[in-house]
């Protein structure tokens, strides 16, 4: 399979300021040609899947010099249109960061995962592929996606499509590989987590809507827990969320209830703590609470801590 790459710009926001004087003429600002950036070392390409039937965007990071032996670790960042440029960043100064503390830290690929086309279509595809294919999808407590439960359709497009085209063109460790996401993409991570265990080493799930269909997951959590009892599963698995998501600072109102209702912070601290008591071996859970956060900043440092326990765990606050 061939791949058509292209540098990745980000583009740069000119603004102009106008103003006007009645005492004597305003000098012309300089003219700016807004000339995009392009991150070193930095791709993207569309790939269409005959899985979910769209067309995705993918972005790739990849590391400066050779690769290990063994290749490159990965992580795959769900909703990559939005978050894939800080985590890029964090990734470009890992390894400065390990040398100083003196730890070992082996820099992952990043690839952004996103769709083709408009950005206000984009919500209803996330919306379908990051949540599971329950039976009665009929009250999800989804105000605003109109399909549904198409992750497996999702995963098969990532492990079958996407990661044979990967490593078509990098060298790419399939046996080191993460999945992270927030909110719904936090969701997505449950589900894999719970339903393919062996899909990847580490489950990285911020913020996770657990609440979605009547807390759903839950009932594929537990069939996890079974199957666990059977045969232990290795796996790596950081759950994060932010202190104030459960009760915001503006908490009057729709918003506020909504919060309260949906108990992101007691759902997310609950699983963890379900989920470490059957730790121990080459399953290992942990649990971290962004004490100033809401819903809508979590998703930042779950990235920062998500890339140290994925690649660094020394370097995670509080490590021995």
């Amino acid at each position: 399979m061939s791949l058509f790459l292209m540098r990745l710009p980000m583009l740069l926001a000119a603004g102009l300021l106008t103003a006007s004087c009645s005492a004597g003429p305003v000098p012309r600002a300089a003219p700016v040609d807004g000339t995009p950036v392009t991150l070193p070392d930095t791709f993207q390409f569309e790939l269409d899947s005959t899985h979910t039937g769209r067309t995705h965007r993918v972005y790739v990071a990849v590391p400066e010099g050779a690769a290990p032996a063994a290749g490159h670790p990965v992580i795959y960042l769900l909703d990559g249109g939005a978050h894939f440029p800080t985590l890029e960043r964090l990734t470009r100064v890992l390894p400065r960061l390990a040398r100083g503390f003196g730890v070992a830290a082996a820099p992952p690929v990043i690839v952004g995962l996103t769709y083709a086309g408009a950005p206000a279509h984009h919500d209803q595809a996330r919306g379908e592929d990051y949540t599971p294919p329950a039976p009665n999808l009929s009250d999800t407590g989804d105000r605003f996606s109109k399909k549904q439960g198409g992750a497996d359709r999702f995963l098969d497009f990532l492990k079958k499509e996407l990661e044979p085209a990967l490593a078509s063109r990098w060298s790419i460790d399939g046996s080191r590989t993460a999945l992270m996401g927030h909110s719904y993409g936090g969701l997505l991570v449950l589900h894999a987590l719970f339903t393919r265990p062996t899909s990847f080493d580490t489950f990285i799930a911020g913020s996770p809507s657990i609440w979605w269909n009547d807390r759903y997951v839950l009932t594929e959590k537990k069939a996890f827990l079974e199957q666990y009892t059977r045969t232990p599963v290795k796996a790596r698995v950081l759950l994060t969320v932010g202190g104030l998501e459960q009760k915001p600072r503006k908490s009057a109102g729709a918003r506020g209830m909504f919060a309260a209702e949906r108990r992101m912070v007691d759902n997310t601290r609950e699983l963890a703590a379900e989920l470490a008591a059957m730790g121990g071996g080459d399953f290992e859970v942990q649990y971290l609470e962004f004490p100033g956060d809401d819903h809508y900043s979590a998703w930042l440092p779950m990235l920062n801590r998500g890339l140290l326990f994925f690649s660094a765990p020394a370097l995670l606050p509080g490590a021995d």
